[in-house]
């Protein structure tokens, strides 16, 4: 993002909809409330402490606003500022919208931002977002509408951070883990606990024009089972976190469709132990390995064609992200390399699983049928949460299956949870790349990161401490006649635009 001199980033004003531009009648229709069913209640609406993906996705990005947020294509799309200049590497420079209100009607001042990041450093609060911001020294009010960022450490993901601070009103602070006072197209109406929240439409939101609801509902109903049965009978309109196994019902109902993003930053991945078993540190093998891996046919019989066949450790969506084409799934030429190795005759190992998580076993069953076919036998472990944290944490595998969402769109991120924690491990050999990776993050010029992470992600397929499998897709089910609907490959959803047909 960043180029010699001033630069002003520009971005889109508006998220483009995957589920396609509104028409002349959009909200022609008499139906003007949204009901969301929600895995569970929330326990707070303060933005700063409650971190409960169930909030954060849905409640979150309604209610209240960031400055900027992650779009359906994985751009940085401006709520409440307008630009921002980034003048030098350790300086953001935030122009504000203006005629900006709060729910309570007062105007959104640069005072309300600066109070809302600060709040984020408050170590006595422990705000969730507070470790993402140890790298802002001061933060300045340079006039109404503008507010500067001075940073005490250079951070390549500061604008991706930036994404998940909500901007508050300073004096509000106090009331809103029960009553929250955002500026987003919704505001707080009602909450029952165990039954629903309810929000309705802002009439003096800053862009009011394009909300065409006129209420939320919120429900929360953990059972996805029951979700489902709610949805087909219209009592419920969304439902988040669709299981692949109810894909079919989805399809086979002309009342409900399914929605997808066109990319996810959650990845299926194996971390190989490298260290631990000889076999895995010959590159050799690790290509054999790859090999013998049918990713299509896990995406399309396990995924149901719905994920994204990836070879680079990063999801598609993150910058720098290279298309890495896989050797192909040729079991003959994988036994063929094999036999050039020391290991000619096979070798066995075990992988470890986390109960309750089918696809990964069902994935690693056409795998390890596969692999038995070159005369690679791979042993299937399967423990609860504990037993696989004991190996995960300690490295302590052959190899194990990991996955999850990752926020934001810098590698660095994935780096900072993923890469960087194996560098006493299956990496200590991987000297280069190391480097490369602590380069990579520090370095301002974004020509020079392009160059680095290309390398980065040659050498993790070249050696693979970590093997990727797919995107895993983002789903969610609706009302057939639900339009507007934005779910970023991050999960999070946005209703500002939403109506009924």
């Amino acid at each position: 993002m960043r180029k010699t001199g001033l630069l002003l980033l520009t971005m889109v004003l508006t998220a483009g909809l995957f589920l396609g531009c509104l028409s002349g009648n959009a909200g022609a229709s008499s139906q003007s409330t949204l009901t969301y069913a929600l895995s569970g209640d929330i326990d707070s609406f303060d933005p700063y402490t409650n971190q409960s993906l169930t909030f954060i996705k849905s409640i979150g990005y309604n209610c209240y606003e960031s400055l900027l947020h992650i779009g359906a294509d994985m751009e940085y799309v401006f709520d409440l500022a307008e630009s921002v200049e980034h003048p030098d590497d350790m300086t953001y420079i935030f122009k504000l919208r203006s005629g900006v209100k709060f729910h309570d009607g007062s105007d959104m001042t640069a005072e309300d931002v600066k109070f809302s990041f600060e709040r984020t450093q408050d170590k006595d609060l422990g705000a969730w977002q507070g470790v993402f911001f140890t790298c802002v020294d001061s933060i300045d009010i340079v006039d109404a509408n503008t507010v500067q960022f001075n940073l005490g450490t250079f951070s390549n993901t500061f604008l991706d951070n930036c994404v998940m601070v909500k901007i508050i009103k300073q004096g509000t602070e106090n009331g809103l883990k029960q009553a929250p006072i955002g500026t987003g197209p919704f505001k707080f109406v009602k909450w029952s606990p165990n039954d629903n929240i309810s929000l309705e439409k802002f009439a003096d939101y800053w862009d009011a024009h394009n909300v065409k609801l006129e209420k939320l509902i919120f429900k929360p109903i953990p059972d996805k089972s029951i979700q489902l049965a709610n949805l087909s009978s219209g009592a419920v309109n969304l439902v988040e976190d669709l299981p692949l196994a109810e894909i079919d019902r989805i399809n086979s109902d002309p009342g409900l469709q399914l929605l997808q993003p066109k990319t996810s930053t959650a990845t299926v991945l194996f971390e190989v132990g490298r260290h631990n078993f000889a076999p895995f540190a010959d590159p050799r093998v690790m290509e054999v390995m790859a090999m013998a891996f049918d990713k299509e046919t896990i995406n399309k019989s396990v995924y149901k064609g719905l994920a994204n066949v990836i070879w680079s450790q990063y999801p598609s969506g993150f910058k720098f992200y290279k298309d890495i084409k896989g050797p192909g799934f040729d079991l003959e030429a994988a036994k063929a390399k094999l036999a050039e190795t020391p290991y000619a005759d096979g070798f066995e190992f075990t992988v470890w699983l986390l109960a309750g998580y089918t696809e990964w076993e069902n994935l690693s069953v056409i795998y390890q049928a596969d692999l038995a076919k070159i005369g690679i036998k791979m042993n299937i472990r399967i423990g609860e949460l504990s037993e696989w944290l004991d190996h995960y944490l300690n490295r302590t595998y052959e190899m194990i299956c990991n996955g999850g969402p990752m926020a934001g769109t810098d590698p660095a991120v994935y780096d900072g949870i993923i890469l960087s924690q194996l560098y006493p491990y299956q990496m200590a050999d991987l000297t280069e790349l190391q480097d490369l990776l602590n380069s990579a993050r520090m370095e301002a010029d974004q020509e020079k990161r392009a160059e680095m992470y290309g390398q980065i992600q040659d050498l993790v397929y070249e050696y693979k401490p970590v093997m990727s499998i797919v995107e895993t897709p983002v789903l969610c089910g609706a009302s057939a006649n639900l339009k507007g609907v934005v779910v970023n490959p991050v999960a999070h959803t946005f209703l500002k635009e939403a109506y009924f047909e």
